[in-house]
């Protein structure tokens, strides 16, 4: 039987077969198909174009690619290679304009990623103040016309106060407000959180409360958000309880470092408190004007809320008067269950507008995120826990402007 160009292809359709094609697999030899024999192809059976190398075949696709020309390897982008930069015209750069995912200048597909999208400012909000503050596109949030101290605060573990203290806080800072978290707990979680060195040593909130040191000595920017400022604990607060216990005025040590300190700086100054009712959560009660309680949405954190608001009424009658409990955010929220559903209606039922509409859920991006000396915000900024402390930040920062 004759062939075709060496190639082993008929040169004529046999029974059954289209003419001009090799045994029906809808390739005619370059050159021979006449315009009836292009009528007569199946649909989806197109033939070589003319213009391609004597062989007739169309360029195999790279490895891992289909045959349309779309890379099947959805890992990192391959550098350009001959093939790129010859046939088939120039390699699509970065910032080349792209229609679709279809490279405008006539080469290879490019895969677009879409980048999360942040929510939009509210209508005639002030532009971003600062770079890395939000996205160019996005507005900034309202900044409160005084800085607000805010301490966070719930003598239960594992509800979520550093969690919150850290994730509020790089919200906010990347929507334009200048942020400070005093880190009160001796296990330093959101100083490790944030990425600031807390080592044993290191000059920390420890020396501004046992020895006076001025505040503004021991804080350290963050250094992947602008904006966001950070007052490091170290293990020797452990025993600040013990120290602090023969000195005169020892509730108010934090508060008199604050009045020394320059807020109009700041904006925003949360205080992540450890999990007791000891004095260094009394401090921070003294120092705030606000408190944020965290409660996780299980039935043991109701109980200890009890106690809590009590502590508060003692500070507030005994220690600061302009102390009120101005936020409550439901967090580990776990819709699959009829009990976080019933803890969050009787938090709210009870507490009303204090509590922000907008609910935690149990996220592992949010657990992971420390262990990389990040926050969620700038971990996985397109999770569900960094979706919702966005949205609550963004609560507190327009009640800011209500208020």
């Amino acid at each position: 039987m004759a062939s075709a160009g060496g190639l082993g292809w008929p040169d004529e359709a046999g029974p059954g077969q289209i003419a001009g094609s090799p045994q029906g697999l809808g390739w005619p030899v370059a050159g021979t198909a006449s315009a009836a024999t292009l009528d007569s192809l199946p649909p989806g059976l197109a033939p070589i174009p003319a213009e391609l190398d004597g062989s007739g075949w169309p360029e195999s696709p790279g490895d891992g690619a289909h045959a349309n020309g779309i890379g099947g390897n959805m890992g990192r982008r391959r550098g350009p290679t001959a093939r790129d930069t010859g046939e088939q015209g120039d390699v699509v750069s970065e910032g080349s304009s792209t229609a679709g995912n279809v490279a405008v200048g006539g080469g290879r597909p490019e895969m677009v990623i879409p980048v999360a999208r942040q929510p939009d400012g509210p209508p005639g909000g002030d532009p971003a103040r600062a770079p890395g503050a939000g996205s160019a596109r996005e507005r900034a949030w309202p900044r409160p016309s005084a800085c607000r101290v805010i301490t966070i605060a719930n003598q239960k573990g594992g509800v979520g106060k550093t969690t919150t203290a850290v994730n509020l806080a790089a919200a906010l800072a990347q929507h334009g407000s200048r942020v400070l978290v005093i880190d009160l707990d001796p296990q330093g979680n959101a100083s490790t959180a944030l990425d600031v060195e807390h080592r044993a040593g290191t000059t920390s909130i420890y020396h501004v409360l046992v020895d006076d040191q001025p505040l503004v000595g021991i804080i350290r920017a963050v250094d992947d958000i602008p904006l966001l400022y950070c007052a490091p604990a170290t293990i020797d607060l452990a025993g600040a309880e013990i120290e602090l216990v023969p000195m005169v005025a020892r509730e108010g040590r934090l508060s008199r470092a604050l009045d020394s300190y320059d807020e109009s700086q700041l904006d925003y100054i949360l205080i992540d408190c450890p999990p007791s009712l000891g004095l260094l959560t009394v401090n921070a009660l003294v120092a705030a004007a606000e408190v944020l309680i965290p409660i996780q949405c299980e039935y043991y954190a109701l109980e200890g809320l009890e106690q809590l608001l009590r502590t508060v009424d003692l500070v507030r009658s005994h220690l600061n008067p302009e102390l009120t409990v101005s936020t409550i955010l439901l967090t580990m929220y776990d819709g699959r269950t009829r009990l976080a559903s019933q803890v969050a209606e009787e938090v709210r039922s009870h507490f009303g507008d204090v509590v922000l509409q907008s609910i935690i859920p149990r996220s592992v991006r949010v657990s992971e995120a420390p262990s990389y000396g990040q926050s969620v915000m700038t971990y996985d900024p397109g999770s569900s826990g960094a979706v919702a402390y966005l949205e609550a930040a963004r609560e507190m920062a327009f009640r800011s402007q209500s208020g």
